[in-house]
């Protein structure tokens, strides 16, 4: 059987993190999201995998030619927009009869995803089956409703939300026949409901476990909380430099080439990728990840943040529930606050709309090649975009443009 990985999509409400790197090369620790899709179809035995990129998207590839991969890979550009289009890129590969399993390049889960997926028809005789999860932000996903027997009686629009909490859990057990419904012009979601009034049958492979669709900057933040979660031993590479007076409480993956000065506490679980520099007296705790060649100055706090490739923390800083983008740079004395004062939902901007963040906490994200400025506060849910330039001494809140 042959895997299909989308990842096409512009990744448009991780931005400004997505202004220089594709979505599913997204890092989540040491891995790109599209790994995490490799991964659950090597798991279940699948060694044929097809990646329906964007045509200006090279990174993909490059990060596959360097990568270690034991399967055949082969990749489709996509032309037509939407889902639609990604799926029908591949429909060359594909008779009417011949089963494959679809998966999104942005879910990170428990590899057993897609095996939970093709159990449920391999039990069920159904011909396709649908990966569905308990999720409470029902709205960004389509609807599922199932019948006692497991089946799935509908699948429903992500725009007509209903009473059901199943949703789709982007994996997919497909035959050559969905390609039938999509060239009459049917969304994706309609062609499993034509192909039920049709007579077919699509198995309900029901998702207990935990499972995070990586749309939003927060989702990254949640990703990173559920991968370190299952950290249960501390891996330090013996290339790594850790000072004497340095204090490891819990879990940590130091990697090689990283330094850690004396005074610091790594209260785990925590990540320091390569050649990360951490200086002293610092702070580093509560599913943080610190990235490839990032720099943490001196007395820095970091508390369930992510610190992407290249960005400098500088002394005496507070970094609280945020993400800051690659070679992006908090300058002395700089914070995040994550909390409203009094308590209040957490609001932010995803695509010039204002949304609620579903988290108690939340502090900003920080495109790619911002500055902030000395002494100067981000309110809880600002975005700074790339390239932004915050003078010191601010208080900033909301989206500040380019």
């Amino acid at each position: 059987m042959r895997g299909v990985i989308l990842a096409a999509g512009p990744g448009e409400e991780l931005k400004p993190l997505t202004e220089t790197i594709p979505k599913p090369m997204i890092r989540i620790m040491d891995k790109p999201l599209i790994q995490f899709a490799i991964d659950r179809l090597l798991f279940s035995g699948i060694k044929e995998i097809c990646i329906v990129i964007n045509k200006d998207d090279s990174s993909i590839k490059r990060y596959i030619d360097m990568a270690d991969i034991p399967a055949e890979i082969t990749y489709r550009v996509q032309e037509d927009a939407g889902i639609e289009g990604a799926i029908k890129a591949v429909s060359d590969l594909f008779t009417e009869e011949d089963q494959f399993i679809l998966t999104h390049s942005d879910i990170v889960s428990n590899n057993k995803l897609v095996t939970r997926t093709l159990n449920a028809a391999d039990n069920s005789g159904a011909e396709m089956a649908v990966a569905v999860a308990l999720q409470s932000e029902i709205q960004d996903f389509g609807q599922v409703t199932l019948d006692s027997n497991g089946f799935v009686d509908q699948v429903i629009p992500t725009n007509e939300i209903q009473s059901s909490h199943y949703v789709v859990a982007g994996t997919f057990l497909l035959t050559g026949k969905i390609f039938n419904y999509l060239s009459q012009g049917f969304a994706f979601n309609e062609c499993f409901n034509r192909f039920i009034a049709d007579g077919g049958q699509v198995a309900g492979g029901i998702w207990n476990e935990t499972w995070i669709d990586v749309g939003r900057p927060w989702d990254i933040l949640r990703a990173t909380t559920y991968v370190l979660s299952k950290l249960e031993a501390s891996h330090i590479s013996s290339k790594a430099k850790v000072g004497p007076n340095v204090e490891i409480i819990g879990p940590v993956v130091i990697a090689e080439g990283a330094e850690v000065l004396n005074g610091t506490i790594l209260k785990g679980p925590v990540y320091i990728g390569k050649n990360a520099f951490i200086g002293n007296n610092s702070l580093i705790r509560d599913h943080s990840a610190i990235y490839e060649d990032a720099k943490i100055g001196m007395g820095v706090e970091v508390r369930s943040s992510i610190i992407m490739n290249t960005a400098s923390i500088a002394r005496l800083s507070y970094v609280g529930a945020s993400i800051v983008g690659e070679h992006a740079t908090m300058h002395s004395g700089s914070i995040t606050i994550n909390t409203n004062t009094p308590p209040s939902p957490i609001s932010t901007v995803v695509q010039g709309m204002e949304v609620v963040v579903p988290l108690d906490k939340y502090g900003a994200v920080i495109g790619p090649h911002a500055h902030i400025g000395v002494h100067s506060s981000l309110r809880p849910g600002t975005v700074i975009d790339k390239e932004v330039i915050i003078q010191p001494h601010q208080m900033v809140s909301g989206w500040v443009a380019e």
